[in-house]
């Protein structure tokens, strides 16, 4: 999936390892719990040799580095999908324990360090939120970019409605969906071109809705831009402002380079694309919107 880098919010202390909760304990040797049914969080930066436990004989293996190759020796006590930390701050030196025992980087598709579990590690999951709930928590959901989930996953029919994805759906290869914890928006984009892409709120979509778009983007799509230059006071204090309104279903409109705004002088241009069927009635409404105003549709 191609790297996308997206806004995070801000924190106080962006490279700062996240807070922890002080443990009392009474007794003098560290207890580990594994979790068996989700993914456990190593971290092997605050506690190198009291992590990580041998299958051999249940004991702390230390273990200061990821191995060189990448391959994990078969005494250690892992499992598919457990995260394994030589991070300081962002996630940038922290890797998934794969399907065949090796370690896989973050592939951090944000391009600015922060953690993303890729579609090669949560497909093998029913529920991929659930199963890193443990290394969401430790980790810390501003530290994490992208959540990528196959169409499978329980996700869907747990934050949108209960009816599944069609098989037609499912079996697609070429559309790709991700979930940003932060921003609690689920990403869908096709493998082609990763400008047909939409964002959908988690607590106002519908299934129907992803649906829709996925069909509306499987037609032939064309485009507009609309370029306009409009000056002096009066008539800019006139011109319609913001995006193009009105458009058909399945059209969108957003800036095309530069755009200047003032009070004496607005210049700038618009791209409006979509379907090819609904081309004319595209049109209708961008002229509509500019009724009076002199602009360029090309």
């Amino acid at each position: 999936m191609p790297k996308v880098r997206r806004k995070r919010r801000t924190t106080a202390s962006r490279l700062a390892r996240p807070a922890r909760k002080n443990v009392v304990s009474a007794e003098p040797i560290a207890v580990v719990h594994l979790e068996e049914n989700k993914a456990n969080y190593f971290d092997l930066v605050e506690k190198p040799a009291e992590s990580i436990k041998s299958k051999k004989n249940d004991e702390f293996i230390r273990v200061e580095k990821a191995p060189r190759n990448l391959k994990i020796p078969s005494d250690w006590n892992v499992k598919l999908g457990d995260v394994l930390s030589w991070s300081e701050g962002r996630p940038t030196e922290t890797f998934f324990v794969t399907n065949d025992q090796t370690l896989l980087k973050n592939p951090d598709t944000s391009g600015s360090g922060y953690l993303t579990i890729p579609l090669s590690i949560s497909e093998h999951f029913p529920d991929t939120l659930n199963y890193f709930s443990n290394v969401l928590d430790k980790i810390g959901r501003n530290y994490v970019t992208s959540i990528e989930l196959s169409p499978t996953d329980s996700f869907f029919t747990s934050n949108f409605s209960k009816k599944s994805f069609p098989t037609s759906i499912l079996n697609r290869k070429d559309i790709h969906y991700s979930f940003d914890p932060n921003e609690e928006v689920l990403h869908v984009s096709f493998a082609s071109n990763s400008e047909r892409s939409k964002e959908f709120p988690l607590k106002t979509t519908k299934t129907d809705e992803i649906l829709h778009w996925i069909d509306e983007e499987n037609e032939i799509q064309t485009k507009f831009i609309v370029s306009f230059h409009f000056q002096g006071k009066d008539l800019c204090k006139k011109a319609p402002r913001g995006i193009v309104k009105g458009l058909p279903s399945g059209w969108t409109c957003e800036q095309e380079g530069s755009m200047t705004i003032g009070s004496d002088q607005i210049q700038g241009s618009w791209k409006c694309h979509g379907p090819e069927k609904s081309k004319v009635n595209a049109r209708k409404a961008i002229e509509k919107f500019y009724r009076g105003f002199q602009v360029e549709i090309q």
